[in-house]
């Protein structure tokens, strides 16, 4: 009698180890899933400012309608984010002049605000300034936040440190969290935004030659859905956003129920600590899961109590759905890495992948001295074929010669769409410049030929300029700039022509 005790204490023994251990892997898998949901939505958020800030790049500095359609593709697209605005540098000295033109041709209440004005909360800012940042444009524009047209960034106190660190900064700032003007917490994703100056295409000039790009973000939509549909009510965790150059702020938390005393007592209390690396929104995640004594008495344990003989068919089933819902998992996540680091009409790899080819080109040179240029290749006359034959045909022409300037280059060399109509190339180890003319008289060849659309056959032609690393820079941005110089220099030339950067580096 006391040795069949002994056996059935073992067994139910090892069964419960064996409880503990699923349930614990079961933990672990749902953390990964929370943090792979929260991660594909942070890397979307600088996915979708670079975006925008290569649209205001290249929109007219009056096209409003323009800006509106975009953003409002990129909400529905990802519904997370709440709010896309832009402010614009005004000069202190052209304030009223500006304020007066808007409410002429815009909004005739428009006027340029500081923040206390609307909250009634005291800022001082003591340093001298001698321009400002009013937010000119938002979507959606919701009847709640019509009072925020004009805001002064600058006076928002959670924000005028965060628009000092954006100051010619090429990567994206996040504000500390927030309470927001019509409720809810938020944080504010921001990106500074220059372009050659010129005339714009009307005499408005509603954005400018700098703007400050803005996604405003609610705290609560970064909680995974599956969370507050209930899937994971057993797990406490929270998350707490820790931006380089401003304090740490908790995003969100959710809060399990409280567990019973016999439960806290002997059974026991998971808890992982997981950071998604970032760069602008690096951010910290932990867990709990208490273990319920009513999470061992369900119909399943009860009939393995009770059949153990079943256990032979009933673990080897449990092991394989366990494996094959994480290979799902790996899936999913190796999909959220390609929509982070790609092009989402082209397939091509976007600025964040191609700054990472350079990176590996660049040590490549050092280490061994390998050469190597960067392109940048400008469809010519491209808006025109979107003004004709809409964006639809556009994004038609830029899919096919995505494809054909990716056809025409090495395993090596790396293509990228870089915004609108821009595509910038990476040609590793050359040996001399006449190697990367040959290059850009190949891709020339390659855009030429007609173009099938659904609006019928299309010619079209492309003006590429040249760098060379190190002849003429070693930094992205410096060759970047150079090879810029020279696709317009190809331009002034009569268009469809290779030009290599002349002129002394800056």
């Amino acid at each position: 009698m006391t040795a069949w005790l002994g056996a059935i204490a073992f067994v139910t023994h090892m069964l419960m180890l064996a409880e503990i251990s699923r349930w614990e892997s079961h933990f672990d898998e749902d953390v990964r899933l929370i943090v792979s949901d929260v991660k594909q939505k942070l890397d979307t958020n600088e996915a979708v400012l670079a975006g925008f800030s290569a649209f205001l790049q290249a929109v007219d500095r009056s096209d409003t309608d323009s800006a509106m359609k975009y953003a409002a593709a990129a909400t529905a697209a990802y519904p997370h984010i709440y709010m896309i605005e832009v402010a614009r540098r005004v000069a202190l000295s052209e304030e009223l002049q500006f304020q007066g033109t808007l409410r002429q041709t815009w909004r005739s209440d428009f006027s340029i605000k500081d923040f206390s004005e609307l909250t009634g909360r005291p800022f001082q800012d003591d340093s001298q300034k001698n321009i400002t940042w009013p937010i000119l444009f938002m979507y959606p524009a919701l009847p709640e936040a019509q009072a925020i047209y004009g805001l002064r960034l600058e006076t928002v106190d959670y924000l005028s440190r965060t628009m000092a660190l954006a100051h010619r900064n090429i990567k994206p700032v996040v504000s500390p969290v927030f309470s927001m003007y019509e409720g809810d917490g938020a944080y504010i994703l921001l990106q500074e935004v220059s372009r050659k100056a010129g005339k714009a295409g009307t005499d408005l000039n509603f954005f400018g030659d700098t703007m400050v790009a803005l996604l405003l973000i609610k705290t609560r939509s970064l909680v995974p859905a599956r969370s507050r549909e209930g899937d994971h009510e057993q797990i406490s965790f929270a998350a707490i956003i820790t931006p380089p150059g401003n304090p740490q702020s908790q995003l969100f938390a959710h809060q399990a129920a409280e567990a019973g005393l016999l439960d806290r007592l002997m059974l026991p209390r998971f808890s992982r600590q997981l950071r998604i690396d970032n760069v602008s929104q690096p951010t910290v995640m932990t867990f709990e899961r208490q273990l319920l004594w009513r999470d061992f008495f369900h119909a399943e344990q009860l009939l393995v109590l009770l059949l153990l003989g079943a256990a032979l068919i009933v673990v080897p089933w449990v092991t394989v759905r366990h494996y094959l819902s994480l290979d799902q998992a790996e899936i999913e996540q190796e999909r959220s890495a390609y929509l982070a680091t790609h092009d989402l009409l082209t397939g091509l790899p976007n600025r964040f992948l191609f700054t990472d080819r350079f990176e590996h080109a660049f040590r490549n040179w050092q280490r061994n001295g390998n050469a190597f240029a960067l392109l940048l290749a400008d469809l010519d006359h491209f808006k025109e074929i979107n003004d004709r034959y809409g964006h639809d045909v556009g994004d038609q022409v830029l899919t096919a010669c995505a494809t054909r300037m990716a056809d025409e280059l090495r395993a090596c060399d790396t293509v990228a769409r870089y915004g609108g109509d821009e595509f910038v190339i990476l040609l590793a180890n050359i040996l001399n410049i006449e190697d990367a003319e040959n290059v850009g008289r190949k891709l020339l060849a390659a855009i030429s030929a007609p173009i099938e659309t659904t609006a019928g056959p299309l010619d079209l032609s492309c003006s590429i300029g040249i760098a060379i690393c190190p002849t003429h820079g070693i930094s992205l941005d410096t060759l970047r700039k150079l090879a810029d110089q020279a696709m317009y220099q190809a331009k002034d030339q009569g268009r469809n022509a290779v030009s290599v950067f002349a002129g002394v580096p800056g």
